[in-house]
């Protein structure tokens, strides 16, 4: 368990995603060892049954090994689709042994975090390479090149639907000046979860740019706010951010609208317009004013009242038309705060 107080929080608030991604892994890996077990005994009872066909006339002369695949079944496997298989299980063999390693990652100072989150999704994509591997390869289809390539690198941009409702959650630590929430969108798919840890400075609110309907974004200060990544019904974001920046937490689950969806808070000591790293001043003067923006339309929309009109009766309980038009006049006047007349 990494040292750092804030990751361990966002890995404890991540356990469900990271033991479910972990379970598939070693489940997989199992049943690609077993299949390869199984081949290897094929194998075996092929060169017996060989041995035993041509019995004592073999001996010395004849490779019973190479003449039982003569006697091949549909169990079998060439050579080099065997060797392929192998391959596929010891990818999943080396992704187990990271631990926790395969889900937190640190950004080097200045570096860019599309390329960082393109390039660990990428490696923790070898797993799916491996699992349609192994199936295409267990279902006769001869290996190819391709395959290789794929149990390489599998960038996130390859993944199936059902790849991307698996993927793994990630926890990067990054310096605050590097923290340009824009470049996550198109990761923002399936049941992906980030975790941002920050360290130092960093613009007062960076993940205002995520923000849409089925989108989870968190920025706070405390680290219990990562454990709303647990309860995301979709792709999910939360970033630990510095004193001085803006505290928001969008929903999806909280309603239709935005402003049941969004909560904003801001200190009164929040930064505004400051250049910092690749945020120029103005790009961050737009994010406040996105951030001001929609905390407005929120307000706003919690602001509206239900009109609620009384009933208008006459002394037998029945509505009169022409007195029930001028009392509801009247009435409205009197909301408004005009004087009424005598009208009646």
């Amino acid at each position: 368990m990494p040292s750092d107080e804030r990751i361990s929080r966002a890995l404890q608030a991540l356990a469900v995603r990271v033991t479910a991604f972990r379970t598939a892994l070693a489940t997989a890996r199992d049943e690609m060892r077993k299949h390869e077990a199984s081949h290897r005994g094929v194998e075996r009872d092929r060169a017996h049954s060989a041995a035993l066909a041509l019995g004592a006339f073999a001996a010395g002369r004849i490779d019973t090994q190479r003449f039982g695949t003569l006697l091949a079944d549909e169990r079998s496997l060439s050579p080099e689709a065997a060797r392929t298989l192998a391959m596929c299980a010891d990818v999943l063999d080396e992704l187990l042994a990271r631990g926790d390693a395969l889900f937190v990652h640190r950004m080097p100072s200045g570096g860019l975090l599309r390329g960082k989150v393109d390039s660990v999704l990428a490696e923790v994509g070898r797993a799916f390479a491996a699992a349609r591997v192994f199936q295409t390869v267990r279902r006769g289809a001869p290996a190819i090149p391709a395959h290789v390539s794929m149990l390489r690198d599998f960038p996130f941009a390859l993944w199936s639907r059902a790849e991307r409702d698996l993927a793994p959650p990630l926890v990067i630590q990054l310096d605050g000046a590097d923290l340009r929430a824009e470049h996550l969108v198109e990761y923002l798919d399936g049941a992906v979860r980030i975790a941002l840890v920050v360290d130092g400075p960093a613009s007062p609110a960076p993940l205002v740019r995520l923000i849409a309907p089925s989108v989870l974004v968190v920025q706070a200060r405390d680290v219990a706010a990562f454990d709303a990544l647990d309860r995301a019904p979709g792709p999910a974001v939360a970033a630990l951010l510095p004193d001085g920046c803006a505290e928001l937490l969008h929903d999806p689950r909280a309603g239709a609208r935005l402003d049941e969806r969004l909560t904003i808070s801001r200190t009164a000591g929040a930064q505004k317009g400051e250049a910092l790293g690749w945020r120029s001043a103005r790009q961050a003067l737009d994010e406040v004013a996105q951030l001001d923006a929609l905390a407005e339309v929120c307000r706003a929309a919690r602001d509206v009242s239900v009109v609620v009109v009384p009933p208008l009766l006459d002394g037998s309980g029945d509505l009169d038309g022409s007195r029930a038009v001028d009392a509801v006049a009247a009435w409205m006047l009197a909301q408004a705060g005009f004087p009424t007349g005598g009208t009646t």
